[in-house]
């Protein structure tokens, strides 16, 4: 096995033991990577390269729309279904007018909500005591994209009403 097949496997390795939140995090991950991938190759002169990246991208963002539970997920589900049919209406355009900036702004989408979910993650993870004590409590926590992105230097407003969700999730306080 050369190393190309050794880092495959433990991909897909990483891949099948993940947890729901994880994978979700790693298909956002994937996402900005390969859509600033397809940037490059615009800047590049490279079509083929582009068309590459860009179905790359184009394909977990509508995976992640495929995966939405409307009927759990409420409010947030279907705002988040509208993010990503934005978001591959401007693949379809980046890909036929090798458009860079709906690139941008797909990235600029992606990044706070890639925040948001992690944000949830480590918050839905880390109880602070061990894995052998049950949990009392739960609490609900709640993270806005457009807060993540002011952090990053953007407008909080501006964004606030560009992406009008939050994310929540039930966690587990210790008690």
């Amino acid at each position: 096995m050369g190393p190309s097949q050794y880092h495959n496997q433990y991909r897909r390795n990483e891949i099948s033991t993940s947890s729901q939140g994880r994978l979700i995090i790693m298909m956002y991950e994937g996402a900005i990577k390969f859509a600033t991938m397809a940037i490059q190759r615009i800047d590049k002169g490279d079509i083929a390269g582009q068309g590459k990246y860009i179905n790359k991208t184009h394909d977990i963002i509508n995976e992640l729309s495929l995966a939405l539970d409307k009927k759990k997920g409420g409010e947030v589900a279907l705002r988040l279904e509208s993010l990503y049919q934005y978001m591959l209406s401007q693949l379809t355009l980046a890909n036929i007018k090798s458009d860079r900036k709906a690139l941008e702004t797909i990235i600029k989408i992606l990044g706070p909500l890639s925040e948001a979910w992690e944000q949830l993650f480590h918050t839905s993870t880390n109880t602070g005591q061990g894995d052998h004590e049950p949990p009392k409590n739960i609490a609900s926590k709640c993270y806005s994209p457009h807060s993540a992105w002011s952090q990053r230097g953007g407008d909080a407003d501006a964004t606030a009403k560009t992406f009008p969700i939050q994310l929540c999730i039930s966690t587990r306080d210790e008690v």
